[in-house]
């Protein structure tokens, strides 16, 4: 016959405090080993058909991909996506074309060249997903310091020329075009 235990508030306190504690450590532990993970198998906002049309044959090698906007047009859904690889702070543009969940690259830029997007798709879709650029950069930055960054660009550089889908999503958003830019269509 065993003995009884008699029942206190100290003992349940001291067993909720290493449960807690407990709790804290394995948390802990999950936040530091995810920090480890390859930084595109943190990306969330990718589908499954998309992350499939990722290059993985690149000159280095690609370490994180963000989705940045989309747009669809005669049944083929468009994405454009921020590719991060190894050793470059700055994005290179990816658009993938998906139709009926097989998907292709249309544009990718590694070389970080000035290409239109309307180089590789439609028009409308180049406005879109231009727009979708902008609208992101925004939210990152503020409406007024895009707006300053804009004018700096266009201010520093002698006969700035842009494209027509840049010029589009710039009005699109309110945000004044300086009257020194001349479009490319």
């Amino acid at each position: 016959m065993q003995p009884h235990r008699r029942f206190s508030f100290g003992s349940i306190s001291r067993r909720l405090t290493s449960y807690f504690w407990l709790l804290i450590v394995v948390g802990m532990l999950l936040t530091i080993g995810l920090g480890y993970l390859p930084l595109d198998a943190q990306t969330t906002d990718i589908s499954e058909t998309v992350s499939r049309c990722i290059p993985q044959q690149t000159r280095q090698p690609i370490v994180r991909s963000e989705l940045i906007g989309s747009s669809r047009l005669q049944g083929k859904n468009y994405y454009l996506l921020a590719i991060y690889t190894e050793n470059n702070q700055q994005p290179t543009n990816l658009i993938i074309a998906v139709t009926n969940g097989r998907c292709e690259e249309l544009f990718f830029n590694p070389m970080g060249d000035r290409i239109p997007f309307a180089s590789a798709v439609p028009r409308s879709v180049a406005q879109q997903l231009t727009l979708a650029q902008y609208r992101r950069e925004i939210q990152r930055i503020g409406k007024d310091r895009f707006q300053q960054q804009v004018i700096q660009v266009a201010t520093t550089t002698q006969n700035p020329t842009w494209f027509a889908e840049e010029v589009w999503a710039l009005r699109q958003l309110d945000i004044t075009v300086p009257t020194n830019v001349q479009v490319q269509q």
